[in-house]
């Protein structure tokens, strides 16, 4: 259970993260999303936007599914990197001698 926890934190981080990559603006200006585009022109029928007033609007659904489709990246890479970890690692404590290492229990001394 406190691995799942574990991976589902660093992939709320990491999808954060992709998220704030995927809105940096264009050349134009424009902030689109990337993969969803969640960012569109005002008609000019409509008032301007009083969060950033140059006449867009971020459409709040099409924002959470950007979220959510780097969350998911995110879960995917960081599971695939902990199960890679945990194989070499273990790996790596099999190849140790043994001759070191005493069981739990027993003392260096013998009677």
């Amino acid at each position: 259970m406190r691995r799942i926890v574990k991976v589902f934190l660093i992939s709320m981080v990491l999808g954060l993260v992709g998220l704030g990559a995927s809105s940096t603006s264009e050349p134009w200006g424009v902030f689109q999303g990337f993969p969803f585009p969640y960012s569109y022109p005002n008609p000019i029928t409509c008032k301007v936007n009083p969060f950033n007033g140059c006449g867009y609007y971020n459409d709040p659904v099409m924002v959470v599914l950007d979220h959510l489709f780097w969350l998911g990246i995110a879960v995917v890479g960081v599971s695939v990197i902990s199960v890679l970890w945990n194989r070499f690692a273990l790996k790596e404590s099999a190849n140790q001698p043994t001759s070191y290492q005493t069981p739990p229990g027993n003392s260096a001394t013998t009677n």
